[in-house]
């Protein structure tokens, strides 16, 4: 996969959790991990989750009961109100 290179503004103290994420995968991994690395899995991860979230989102709301305003409306009619011509 080809990548474009970007240019971001981002505020020094995100830029060291960055930088320390960056050297905890080396320590891990024992390879060298560059700033853009680590900024590369950080966001692969963050997007992996959001799309884990709207996934489990959408499977909730398919299995959420949908109430009918019109089958409430007649529910609550009373008996007179229903016989009534």
């Amino acid at each position: 996969m080809r990548s474009t290179p970007q240019t971001v503004r981002l505020p020094a103290e995100l830029l060291e959790r960055i930088d320390r994420y960056a050297a905890r995968l080396e320590g891990e991994l024992h390879l060298s991990v560059s700033r853009s690395d680590a900024l590369c899995r950080l966001h692969t991860l963050a997007l992996e989750d959001a799309e884990d979230t709207a996934e489990a989102e959408a499977i909730l709301r398919a299995h959420e009961p949908h109430v009918s305003w019109e089958g409430h409306k007649a529910d609550s009619a009373s008996p007179a109100q229903a016989q009534a011509p």
